[in-house]
């Protein structure tokens, strides 16, 4: 990994609505933007603006699900079994934002039994 793609990995933590993002992507195997922006509270503009940043910054990625485009953390063993995505776990146990997000998404994005988020209604 060269230096610049170092920094570029680290730039998608420096913002709170990646932030927020990435803390949701680390409790579900897969989210659309969508049920990103419902959780979020925020534009969906917004959120894609900001997962097209996440994307550049090689931490999350995207799958095509017909027309539903679903967002996950990259299998990389820098990202999923370094201390990156640990350090995002620990800050939502230490802030009420990140926190407020996840019981947010418990309740509007409930799991199904394969740990997958069925969709938002309504």
């Amino acid at each position: 990994m060269q230096l610049r793609q170092l920094v570029s990995l680290y730039k998608g933590f420096s913002d709170p609505t990646r932030l927020r993002i990435l803390n949701l992507l680390t409790q579900r195997d897969q989210l659309k933007v969508g049920e990103i922006a419902r959780i979020l509270q925020i534009p969906q503009s917004t959120v894609s603006r900001q997962l097209a940043q996440l994307r550049a910054s090689s931490l999350i990625q995207d799958e095509r699900d017909g027309t539903w485009v679903k967002y996950s953390i990259v299998e990389s063993p820098l990202i999923t079994e370094g201390q990156l995505l640990a350090t995002v776990r620990m800050a939502a146990e230490m802030c009420p934002e990140l926190m407020e997000d996840l019981k947010r998404m418990a309740e509007l994005v409930p799991e199904d039994e394969n740990n997958n988020p069925e969709p938002i209604t309504g």
